[in-house]
This record gives structure tokens, sequence and C-alpha cells, in this order.
């Protein structure tokens, strides 16, 4: 503290004294003249105790400097404190800058009208309040606003990392993508061979029982060529922009019903349990044909990777405007490949609480990619994960959002969320 002459000392304390009792009259007076600026009056959304934050405490060391006492606590850090509140409020620097130099106004305001109740004040007890507003300054702008500047600068480089992780791991998808192309083709050739050879050996000599089982490859092995042909071409025409939106009012449980009762011979033939759990009626407004192949793409993906146990769809009203889908199985999960990877990416995201630090969220916002050699599924065909891969796009086109929750342990989640009242693109209006 600025030192005064020992004549002046109980007069500076009478002015700390008198800002003591004006506690309330300051917080007040600095709020009512941020909701005066036009930048910050938006703020005072925050309750009171929200809006002073650390205000009283910074108010507390400059009393205790007045009085010449030990200060009660850090100023730069408790400025800190404030800097990182405002910064999970979603301040800008320039708010945060606007907002502390009117607590300062305030101040000065409250030491002149001092001045103007007892005018025979001595001038070096208003200088030595005044610098020490000035000094208290210095500190608050030191630890709150360098203090946000850093966050600013840490969260741009978290930004960064994020982005940078994110494209790696599309272009993995992309290779991954341009690979399962591939093997859906080597899938192909090789079914095709299968049908050659059945057709050559049913020309040959055989026994009635050898032709029925050379029968029974030939309609095996076109059934699973038609299945994959159909995907492809389905996944071709999605990607070359093919697919316009036609939207009609339709019952989605009456339809996602019928779907999964027609799905039920397939269910029984591999001795799964197939259940279907929603409201009897959800009316909405959408395209009911881009809805069906979506259940469809993920029904079939859940029946032909789920070896024993169960297939649950459900749905049920999300929100006004939304529904929500979901088909789980208790198959080996998606934990290698294209859609592991695809998994990844729309595994739910954990929101992390407000009140941790960005170098806690740095953590858990960061996760490994998946393992993509990883066995547990190396006896499934490639060709056929394509089937979520349209699912992706046509959510797209629909404006829906998907989520996957899949682990070698618990089977695979996929849950959609759709629009209730779906609107065409302006471009077909």
């Amino acid at each position: 503290m600025a030192k005064v002459s020992r004549p002046f000392l109980g007069q500076v304390k009478h002015l700390a004294d008198y800002l003591a009792t004006r506690r309330e009259t300051i917080l007040n007076s600095w709020r009512t003249q941020c909701a005066a600026d036009s930048d910050l009056h938006k703020r005072l959304s925050l309750s009171r105790e929200e809006f002073i934050d650390q205000v009283p405490v910074l108010l507390n060391v400059l009393q205790d400097r007045l009085l010449d006492k030990p200060i009660s606590a850090d100023p730069t850090e408790t400025a800190s404190e404030h800097g990182w509140h405002r910064w999970q409020r979603g301040y800008s620097l320039q708010e945060l800058l606007n907002e502390l130099d009117k607590l300062y106004e305030t101040l000065s305001d409250e030491i002149d009208t001092y001045l103007t109740l007892y005018p025979d004040t001595p001038a070096p007890v208003t200088a030595v309040a005044h610098r020490q507003v000035l000094v208290l300054a210095r500190e608050i702008n030191r630890g709150s606003v360098m203090y946000y500047d850093s966050l600013r600068q840490t969260s741009a480089a978290e930004r960064a990392e994020q982005l940078q992780s994110a494209l790696n791991q599309l272009n993995q998808i992309t290779r991954e993508r341009g690979e399962h192309l591939r093997q859906t083709s080597h899938d192909l050739r090789s079914s095709f061979g299968a049908l050659f050879g059945a057709a050559n050996l049913l020309t040959l000599p055989s026994t009635p029982s050898e032709q029925t089982q050379y029968i029974e490859i030939l309609n095996r092995n076109l059934s699973s060529i038609q299945h994959v042909l159909l995907q492809m071409t389905d996944f071709a025409r999605i990607e070359a922009g093919q697919e316009q939106l036609t939207l009609k009012p339709f019952d989605a449980a009456h339809l996602l019903r019928d779907l999964v009762k027609q799905a039920q011979p397939i269910s029984a033939e591999r001795q799964l349990v197939l259940r279907a759990d929603g409201p009897d009626s959800l009316p909405v407004l959408s395209d009911p044909g881009k809805v069906q192949r979506i259940i469809q793409n993920l029904l079939l993906s859940a029946l032909r990777h789920t070896q024993r146990g169960w297939v649950n769809v459900s749905w049920a009203p999300e929100s006004d405007t939304r529904w929500t889908l979901s088909v789980q199985d208790s198959g080996p999960g998606l934990t290698h490949g294209p859609a592991a990877l695809l998994a990844e990416q729309l595994s739910p995201q954990i929101e992390v609480p407000s009140s941790q630090r960005l170098t806690e969220t740095e953590k858990a916002l960061s996760k490994p990619i998946p393992n993509t050699k990883s066995p547990a599924r190396s006896t499934q065909k490639q060709g056929e994960d394509i089937g979520l891969f349209i699912v992706k796009q046509l959510c797209e086109q629909l404006k829906a959002t998907m989520e996957i929750e899949s682990s070698a342990e618990g089977g695979t989640l996929v849950r959609i969320s759709m629009l209730t009242h779906q609107e065409a693109p302006s471009a077909e209006r």
C-alpha cells in the first residue's frame, strides 16, 4: 500500500469503511452499467450470484490494502477464476474487458461521491484510494484477461487437434471403404465361381441327392449375389446424388411392425428372437421409402451378424419435432474394418460438465482409433457391412442423426433420430 503520513491514516480508514458499507450499492451500480451497455445487456440473464462471481473477494482485497492489513486472497488467482467463469458463460474477450472497465469506473465514481460528501478530505487520502484501484485493476487484468486469453489459445489448439484427428479418421475410412468395395467385388467373383462350379456339376451324371445339393448351392449363392448387387447399386445411386425425397404422411409404427413381421422367417431360421416394441401409432411426415430402406438395412445386418440371442427393434417419440428408431442385437459387435471406424465416428459423445477444465476435456474428447485388425468378426464377409454406409447416407438426406454403440461383449445398438415433420429441400419446393 502507498504510505501516507500518520495524520491521514484515520481518514483512509474512514474511506475504506465507507466503501465497505457501500458494497451492495457498488455491485448493483456495476450491474446496472453493464445492463445499459448494448454489448453486455444480454449477459444480465445470469443470476446475481453468477454475475458478481469473484468480485466481492476482489473488493475485500481492496479493503485490506486500504486498511494496511494482510490481503485475504491472491487477487491474480481470484481474477483468473473470474476469467474462467466468464469463459464458461460464453463471454468474448471484448465483453470481459468492457465488464471489468465498468467495475473500475464504478469504484472511481464511488470515491468521487465520497469526496462530494466529505469535501475536506485531504488529497493524499483519495490519491491512495485511486492508486489502490489502479493496482487492483492491473492484477485483475493480469489474472483474468491473460488467463482468459490462455484458455482461448488452448481451445484453438484443441480444436485444431480434433479437426486433424477427424481428418485422419476420415482419410482412413475413405481408404477402408475402397478396400471394402474391393473385397465386395472379390466376394461377388467367389459367388459367381461357386455358381459356375455348381452349374457344371449339374451337367455331369449324378444322383438325385447330389443334384439337390448342387441346386441348394446355386440358390444360396444367387441370393447372396442379389443382396450384394442391390446394396452396391443403392450405394452408388445415393453417392451420385440421384436420390430425391418423396414426402407424405404415414404411420411409422405400422411400417416398422410390418417390416419386423416380414423378417420373422429369417429370424426363425437362424434361431434368433426378433421383437418389435413401440407405441401402436406414430404418425410422421417423411419419405416412407427411405425410412423403410433404413430399417431393412439395419434389420438384415443385425440378423446376418448375430449368431445367437436376440434382435430388438424399438421406436418412440423423442420430442415435439423428432422420433427415435433403434435396432439392437446380441451379436459380436463391430470390431474391425470400415464398419468399426464408422461406429467410432458415430459413437455418442460424452458431454463434459462445465465445471471441468479444458485440460480435462482434452482427455475426455480424445478417443483411440479402433484396431481394424481385430479377428473378432473375421468370419464375416466385408461386403455385408455396406448397409451401414447406406443407412448413414439416407440419414443425411433425411436430416436424421445416427449413433452407434458397439462392443464385442455387448453387441451393437444403432440409434436413429428422425424429424417428425420432414421439410422438402428448398430446390424441391
